[in-house]
């Protein structure tokens, strides 16, 4: 996986995978893609998002849907309505992170805990050398 981006030319700004994290490792993304593909015809508004993501602000709600709309993964829809109505749907190929972003949960759960309980040894362990 990561031999793709092994000094083959490819910058953090080229690498599939580096481009593909920037995407998805954050605090919002996975729970607005959640939020989305459970959604009817995984379509939602702005406000129904924003409602959702408890503690989202707007400005950052708007450069995530942002993102993923240059990026090919949401589709933007304006209807000409006052007040203006804007909806946001995964197209096919945020659909396609799914799976992806599944794997990453399922071991999330898995391992979570024991990564959890690593960082409170190694914090004990630095404190306790101090």
């Amino acid at each position: 996986m990561l031999k793709d981006c092994d000094g083959t030319g490819l910058s953090h700004k080229t690498c599939p995978i580096f481009l593909t994290l920037s995407l998805i490792a954050n605090k919002w993304s996975i729970q607005l893609f959640h939020h989305l593909l459970s959604a009817e015809k995984r379509t939602l508004r702005f406000n129904q998002l924003r409602t959702k993501l408890t503690g989202i602000s707007q400005r950052e709600l708007s450069k995530h849907l942002r993102e993923f709309e240059c990026a090919g993964l949401v589709q933007r829809t304006v209807y000409p309505e006052m007040p203006p109505r804007v909806e946001y749907t995964l197209t096919k190929l945020g659909e396609s992170l799914l799976e992806p972003t599944d794997a990453l949960s399922n071991w999330a759960k898995k391992y979570g805990p024991q990564v959890q309980k690593n960082r409170e040894n190694y914090s004990r362990k630095k404190h306790s050398a101090v």
